[in-house]
């Protein structure tokens, strides 16, 4: 049994990379790192879940299809999503992928200040907190441009200011 893990573009459905792998377990978890890509999000693609034919009772199909230029619960999901599961069929994966997440136990805010990390690994570790580098970028007020600079290395003069701000932004809830 083949299960397999694509990155589709919208137009035309072309395959841009694709995985297969004998282990639902292990085809599931490239899932997750797929979905879990930053560089990604708000761009025309699709993360496509496609287990061996009749494994689900859906046929040959791809169950979980997750667009990249979607917000999460609008079509679609987040790689720590406690539904992602790749014996799911197609209408239970889709029903997750439209809806928001199960609640979980809310996390006590960090304190990115004391983080030692550099801050560009301390804001891409954020921003997947946030649902994104768009979200992260405006609860900073910053352009996406400055933000993925930042994520890049580039040097940030007020690094103090934007860990002071990354923490209180987590402890008020935005």
């Amino acid at each position: 049994m083949t299960w397999m893990v694509r990155l589709r573009a919208h137009d035309g459905g072309e395959i841009l990379e694709r995985a297969s792998y004998g282990s639902p377990d292990a085809a599931m978890d490239a899932y997750r790192l797929l979905l879990g890509r930053e560089d990604l999000v708000g761009q025309p693609l699709a993360a496509v879940f496609k287990p061996p034919p009749d494994a689900t009772g859906d046929g040959n199909v791809g169950t979980w299809f997750s667009r990249f230029d979607k917000p999460l619960g609008a079509g679609r999901i987040g790689p720590d999503d406690p539904r992602l599961d790749p014996w799911a069929n197609a209408y239970d994966a889709k029903s997750a992928v439209y809806s928001p997440a199960p609640a979980s136990k809310p996390k006590a805010a960090l304190d990115w200040e004391k983080d030692e990390r550099p801050l560009s690994e301390c804001l891409k570790s954020w921003a997947k907190t946030r649902g994104g580098r768009d979200a992260a970028a405006d609860a900073l007020q910053v352009s996406r441009a400055t933000f993925d600079g930042w994520c890049d290395g580039r040097g940030a003069a007020q690094d103090r200011m934007i860990r002071r701000l990354m923490t209180l932004t987590d402890t008020i809830g935005h």
